[in-house]
This record gives structure tokens, sequence and C-alpha cells, in this order.
């Protein structure tokens, strides 16, 4: 009985280490998860009912170097880093602005694009300068820079709509006498709009990947993706195809 209890007992162990083995091996596995906001083309957006766009080509080049899967998920821009900070998320990507204030709260991967926030108008209501939008009705996507922009520099707030579509419709509604979004899904915006226009630039920004604080080697790994995307030109190639692809979409 006691040599049984001896063999069963080495078998016990035996199962034992392949459980751990096999938790190990499903930890390895587990799917790297990026959080966005589906209504900013060409970053991303949805083809049918997939999330396609630059930041999830980005993301997915990541979790291929972690050796991981690849999930995304949509929801309201200003859940996105509420979502990376509690851990719902890996990585948050959804054009996101790097600012101070964001850096107190989440870690911010090298920038990927330099770009900035336009105004869009009406040609029957031309912009002429920052100076001239303090008086008047201002739409932005919720949660973003533009959003910040309005409430730091004219101290008031803006219409709040929950992408720069929607914002767009608000500004051809009457609703609001300009837009101001963040140039890529602008041009979107106003594409086949011919009372529609956009200015220059009013800001400079640049948009990277943000993660949970604390977390060095997973910045270290996107960071080198990031560099590499653009070092071999492949980042430029998704820029051309995502920004024609969802140019198409405007077209339907």
């Amino acid at each position: 009985m006691k040599q049984l209890m001896m063999v069963l007992g080495a078998c016990a162990l035996a199962f034992a280490g392949c459980d751990k083995k096999a938790d190990g091996e499903a930890s390895a596995a587990k799917p790297l998860k990026m959080i966005t906001e589906a209504t900013f083309p060409p970053y991303e957006f949805l083809r049918g009912q997939e999330i396609v766009g630059i930041d999830v080509e980005i993301c997915r080049a990541v979790a291929t170097k972690l050796g991981r899967p690849f999930q995304a998920e949509t929801v309201d821009f200003d859940s996105v880093i509420p979502a990376v900070i509690s851990g719902k998320a890996d990585v948050g990507a959804a054009g996101i602005t790097v600012t101070e204030d964001r850096r107190k709260n989440v870690d911010f991967s090298i920038p990927y694009v330099k770009t900035g926030i336009v105004v869009i108008y009406k040609k029957s209501n031309p912009f002429k300068d920052v100076a001239q939008l303090k008086e008047q009705r201002i739409g932005v996507q919720g949660g973003t820079t533009s959003e910040a922009y309005v409430l730091e520099q004219f101290k008031k707030e803006p219409e709040r709509s929950r992408s720069p579509a929607e914002a767009v419709a608000g500004l051809k509604a009457g609703r609001v006498d300009f837009v101001i979004a963040d140039i890529d899904p602008a041009k979107n915006c106003v594409k086949g709009e011919a009372d529609l226009a956009i200015s220059d630039f009013i800001t400079s920004e640049e948009y990277a990947v943000a993660i949970r604080k604390g977390q060095p080697e997973l910045l270290k790994t996107i960071d080198a993706v990031i560099a590499e995307l653009k070092a071999n030109g492949q980042l430029a190639t998704w820029i051309e195809q995502y920004t024609a692809e969802s140019d198409k979409l405007k077209d339907k």
C-alpha cells in the first residue's frame, strides 16, 4: 500500500507539473487586446463587422512580435485610456495624441505619426483665424484634444459628438458654426462635400500607443516594432492603403 501511495503521489506530481505547464502556455497564448474607437478613419474603422486601420495593423504587428494572438475592441473614445489604466486592455490605439495630462496616467510608445487638428467650416461661413472661433458654436468629438483645445483656448464648452462625422453632421445641420478635428478624419469628412472645407493646422500633435504604467518590456517591444515599421516602409504602405480604403467608404 505504501509503495502504491508513492506511485500515486508521483503521478499526482507529474500531473501537477503538466497543469502548471499548460497554465503557462495558456498565459503565453493570451491575446494581446487592443482597445480603440472605430470611427476614426484611416486609423480605425469598420469593414463590415471587422475593425481595421493603421492602428490595428501596428498593434497586430506587436502581438505577432510577442507571439500572441490579437484581439481588437471598439468603445467610445473617452473610454479608451480608462480601459488601459484598468487593465481591461493591453494597449490603446485610437489616434491618441500624446499630452502631458495623459502621460500622468499611461505610458506612451514612441510616436508613429505627426499630425494636428484643423477647423472644418462651411464655405459660406469661411474660417479666417482662431480668434474668430471664440464667440462661435464649436463641434468636436468628445474626449479628444479638439475638445481640450476649445476648453483651454476659449474657456467654454464645445458641442460634443461621438465621432468627427457626427460633429460634421451637426455643422451641416446648423447646430454648430465650426468643427475642430484631427486632419485625417477631417479630410475624410469633407471629401465629396462641395460646401465644406478645412483649414491649415491650428496645432501640431503626435499619435502614439498607450499602455498601463509599469510595463517596460511591453513598451520596449512596441517601440521596436514601430521603429521597424517606419524603417522598412510598412507603416507608410498602411497609411496609403487605409487612406484609400476609407476614402472609398466615403464615396458609397
